[in-house]
């Protein structure tokens, strides 16, 4: 087979075939079969490899080895047997729209910036792109929106194997030195690029392009994009949430962030106004609390910062000089200690190991949860602070 003439670089679009198996063996705890052609494309350029059936055998995977395509069957097949191949197509087809959305958006940021690709990984989910210079979310929004200009303009995108003359001449990306036969698929007024992997014919099946997010990375630029299908499922689903955040908010599915934001601010008026009231609660708690050294004292429902605040307000009243608090939960709850006086540290370990406690900090304050009844807490505070029951 010449290279780079197999199936599916001939016609990316052939979703079934006919093939003699001339290898198969155990490979990875499935069934390597090599066939005299193939239509599944093997994993390479940061593309995934194809999935399918032959024979109905399920292939889970495509990879190549030693120059042999290898697909990764769920059972055997005989050696010279003719087989009949199956695409997972809609899994090729998203692939491929995918992978011209990378060259898409590439080309553009070379065309804009100058910057080299130099990562790309198709994931499951979403599409990586590594850039060697810096841009910011702003550039890559402006990107993607010409990106899908581009794609309604539904522009041809077609594959040449150039000859070594013309290829010297011609300017293209590639992450390497090339040497042989190359590949080279172009986008008109948009990229030049050396590649092996599949491709549509036209930008206009990819649909629609996303970028998801533009963050610096290694003194460079990583986007994450979508495009085409898994485009479309994301933006789906982003607006199915967005119409429930807008039912639960009572208003416009075009206004969710603004009654977000109003709703956060409500929100922190309220912890503030709770705050308030809490330092009021813990007031007369310290105004009513007995004074004694250590201090042992127990509510409800306080989390790990109100404990803290209430521990520091019986301190600092001159009540005692290590207060000791517990709050119980359901099926257990928190405790802190604080005191002005005594290394709190080897403590934590001890009390610890009486209330099937985990927790630690440092000399003046240690805290930590609890599963423990209230009783058992009491004496093992009682045990620990004191050295008595």
């Amino acid at each position: 087979m010449e290279e780079m003439n197999e199936l599916f670089y001939r016609d990316s679009y052939t979703r079934s075939f006919t093939a003699a198996v001339t290898e198969c063996f155990p490979y990875k705890e499935k069934w390597a079969v090599v066939l005299e052609d193939t239509a599944f494309y093997p994993e390479g350029g940061g593309q995934p490899g194809d999935h399918g059936t032959l024979n109905g055998i399920t292939v889970t995977d495509t990879l190549k080895k030693e120059g042999k395509i290898l697909h990764l069957c769920e059972q055997p097949l005989p050696v010279g047997e003719t087989v009949q191949g199956e695409l997972d197509w809609d899994y090729r087809f998203c692939n491929m729209q995918s992978h011209s959305g990378e060259h898409l958006f590439s080309g553009l940021v070379y065309k804009h910036f100058g910057y080299e690709n130099i990562g790309f990984h198709m994931g499951k989910e979403v599409t990586t792109l590594d850039f060697s210079g810096p841009f910011s979310a702003e550039d890559a929004r402006r990107l993607e929106e010409e990106a899908n200009e581009r794609i309604q303009q539904d522009l041809p995108l077609s594959v040449s194997f150039p000859g070594p003359e013309e290829l010297s001449l011609l300017h293209y990306r590639s992450k390497k030195e090339l040497s042989g036969k190359v590949r080279i698929v172009t986008i008109p007024d948009c990229d030049v690029c050396a590649c092996c992997g599949t491709h549509v014919s036209s930008l206009g099946q990819i649909g629609i392009l996303k970028v998801l997010s533009c963050v610096p990375h290694k003194g460079g630029a990583r986007v994450e994009i979508l495009a085409g299908k898994r485009a479309y499922q994301w933006i789906a689903a982003i607006c199915s949430v967005n119409k429930d955040t807008a039912l639960l908010f009572k208003g416009k599915e075009t206004e969710t962030a603004k009654d977000a934001r109003r709703i956060l601010n409500e929100s922190h008026q309220k912890d503030i106004r709770r705050g308030e009231l809490l330092r009021r609660y813990f007031s007369l708690i310290v105004q009513e609390t007995a004074a004694a050294d250590p201090l042992i004292l127990g509510e409800r429902d306080l989390d790990s910062e109100e404990l803290r605040l209430l521990g520091n307000m019986l301190v600092e009243s001159g009540k005692t000089k290590t207060a000791v608090l517990y709050s119980l939960k359901e099926n257990g709850g928190n405790y802190l200690a604080v005191s002005e006086e005594r290394d709190l540290r080897p403590l934590a370990k001890e009390l610890n190991s009486r209330i099937s406690g985990r927790g630690g900090g440092s000399k003046e304050m240690i805290r930590g949860s609890f599963q423990a009844d209230e009783e058992t807490v009491i004496k093992a505070a009682r045990e620990v602070f004191y050295g008595t029951d």
